[in-house]
């Protein structure tokens, strides 16, 4: 009996764990990895990094300052485009035998829905189980104003994407925290036809090196993720569940995401209202977090005689 099942519309994780997008690259990170038969034996579901239309070199360096419990990244979504990833990555993830899900971002709306349509459309789409909607990448045309922010362009990016699949992908739309109301987007998000939703992305911050009295990052600032981000990710968790009937119903699934470093962390995430969660940040220290995890997850709901299902939003009382 496997207690940590969850259900995410057609298809069944054996392990709430999935790797958070950006943080494996397309799995070449985790193929060089030692570990690397106990990392796919603990997840869910790989989840890649993001691809955009076109190839991107990603901002300059210093792109990435190690702050105290977290860490600042200003990559600026390098990655090789849409055409190559097809053309030289997917086939290496069938070695995985997992859900795959392809993290998409844009400069337009239409760039969505081309990405989209080209993973839709090669030989290998059946090879995809997933695509999560990054909408937390700057609209050009709106001079670099944050999509999320902007709950009608969430709606019409997830429209935009969900025209150009078909129908067995999984569509997750992952929300920025950068916004007062994280319900308003996620609303949004189910407008526009999402399955799920993840939250949360990095935030927005910035250091500053004292001694050469410049900013660390040479685009100024850049995304905050680790540990310090945890409270502000499971809150934002716990308010769309509580809020949002279809997350309430679990007919829109929550995935969480921020400062999870422990099997307690975790736990606190479903609780709140998620059904799996992303971990990332920590990974990077300690590269056999998922399968220490995995095994403390397991331990605990087999002394406690539940299921992970049992245990989503029960911190709301009920």
């Amino acid at each position: 009996m496997n207690r940590l099942e969850v259900k995410f519309k057609n298809f069944q994780l054996q392990s709430p764990l999935l790797t958070a997008s950006g943080t494996a690259g397309h799995s070449d990170e985790i193929e060089v990895l030692e570990n690397i038969q106990s990392i796919k034996s603990s997840i869910g579901a790989f989840v890649t990094k993001g691809i955009t239309l076109e190839q991107r070199w990603g901002n300059p360096e210093f792109r990435i300052a190690e702050i105290r419990g977290s860490i600042l990244n200003s990559i600026g979504l390098q990655n090789k485009g849409v055409k190559k990833f097809v053309e030289e990555d997917i086939v290496e993830l069938l070695n995985f035998d997992l859900p795959i899900i392809v993290n998409i971002s844009g400069n337009t709306v239409d760039d969505f829905g081309q990405v989209a349509k080209y993973l839709n459309d090669n030989d290998f789409s059946s090879l995809i189980s997933g695509i999560e909607i990054n909408v937390s990448c700057p609209n050009i045309k709106k001079g670099g104003v944050l999509f999320g922010a902007d709950p009608k362009q969430v709606e019409s990016i997830v429209k935009t994407v969900k025209k150009n699949l078909d129908s067995h992908f999984l569509v997750i739309t992952k929300l920025t925290p950068n916004i007062t109301d994280i319900t308003e987007p996620a609303r949004a998000a189910i407008n526009g036809g999402t399955d799920a939703l993840s939250m949360i992305n990095t935030l927005r911050g910035m250091a500053i090196d004292i001694d050469k009295r410049k900013p660390f990052l040479d685009n100024i600032s850049g995304g905050l993720s680790g540990p310090a981000i945890k409270p502000i990710g499971l809150f934002m968790v716990y308010e769309c569940y509580k809020k949002i009937p279809e997350c309430n119903k679990r007919e829109i699934p929550i995935i969480g995401i921020g400062g999870i470093s422990s099997w307690r962390d975790v736990l606190e995430y479903i609780m709140a209202g998620a059904s799996a969660v992303g971990i990332g940040t920590a990974w990077f220290i300690n590269p056999d977090i998922f399968n220490e995890i995995h095994k403390s997850l397991k331990r605990y709901f087999n002394q406690k005689n539940e299921n992970l299902e049992h245990l989503i939003g029960i911190a709301h009382g009920k």
